[in-house]
Order: C-alpha cells, then structure tokens, then sequence
C-alpha cells in the first residue's frame, strides 16, 4: 500500500449533526465478511456464505440483518486509530454504544445471542443518514452490556449494548441506494 498524501479536505458548513439513528446487524457466524470498497467508501457487503449480501437500503432489514432503532441522543460510534512507529503497526478500533429501552426477558435473550458470537456484521446509520461499518471485513463483536431498571420514573428501564470492531482501516462509508 502507498503511503503517499494526494487530497486535503475543506471546511464543510456546519449542518452535521451528531448521534445514531438506526444500528443493524448481522450474525456471521465467524464466517468471512466481503466487502466492495475504494477510497473509504463502500458499495456492497457481503457475509454468512452470500446469506447476508447488502447492495440496497432495503436488504439492511433483510437477509439475517436485523434493525435496532434507536432514540434521539442515546446511541453513538466513535472510531480511535492507534499508531506505532516502532512496531510498524497501524489500526482502528471503531466502538458503538446503542441502547435497548424497556427491560425485557426477550430482549435479554437477544443480548446474550448477539454477545455469543464471534463476528457480527454491524451497519449504523448516524444522524446524518451515511451508514458505517463497524469492523469492516473482521466484522464487530459485543464487548460490554448493562442492564438497568432505573431509580426515578424519568431513568432508562433497559440494556446499554457496546460493540466493539478492529480493522487496518478505518470504517467504510457504506453507500447504498
């Protein structure tokens, strides 16, 4: 891979805005992740032997994908690239924290499956409507939880899920009509 810089980037109005919309994800079970991609950007992501093969907006809730949507300011991504010069390593460690409301033994059950596996597909949609991908081609896996009842009547009654993924790049825009 060349190392060589050839784009800067301007000031953007500001119209951003920050959060997580929507987080959908996949089991593969430990099955490889295939993902077509060129400059940060992705166009297709396949998974689960061609099960999971997501080309459109719609197959994000299809195909063994599954929606998590999520309330207004309680879910976020955050991406941390670490560097080392004396080890010659680069990666990018991308953490989503998402909440599911209401304090259920269903919704528990769905917890521990998504926290047994070991290589989940996972999309998140920001604010913003771009969609991300946690993991890219090592994929996500869950790497804490809390489950609350809350104290005072306004408290979360619910489960805070963090997913965790790893990639010597950092995450791919996936762009999807």
């Amino acid at each position: 891979m060349a190392c060589v810089l050839n784009s800067g980037t301007t000031l953007d109005c500001r119209s951003s805005l920050g959060g997580v919309k929507a987080v959908y994800i996949g089991s593969t079970t430990g099955q490889d992740i295939s993902i077509t991609a060129s400059t940060g950007v992705a166009t297709a992501l396949t998974a689960q032997g061609g099960t999971i093969n997501i080309t459109s907006i719609a197959d994000l809730t299809t195909n063994g994908m599954f929606e998590f949507q999520q309330p207004r300011q309680s879910a976020s991504l955050s991406e941390t690239g670490a560097f080392s010069e004396e080890n010659g390593t680069a990666f990018y460690t991308s953490v989503l924290s998402f909440v599911v409301n209401t304090l259920e033994g269903e919704k528990l059950n769905t917890l521990n499956i998504l926290g047994q596996n070991t290589r989940l597909v996972v999309c998140v949609k920001d604010a913003n409507d771009r969609i991300w991908i946690l993991g890219n081609q090592s994929g996500a896996i869950v790497t804490a939880s809390t489950s609350e009842t809350g104290t005072a009547f306004g408290d979360r009654n619910g489960v805070t899920i963090e997913v965790t993924g790893l990639s010597p790049e950092p995450m791919f825009e996936l762009n999807i009509s």
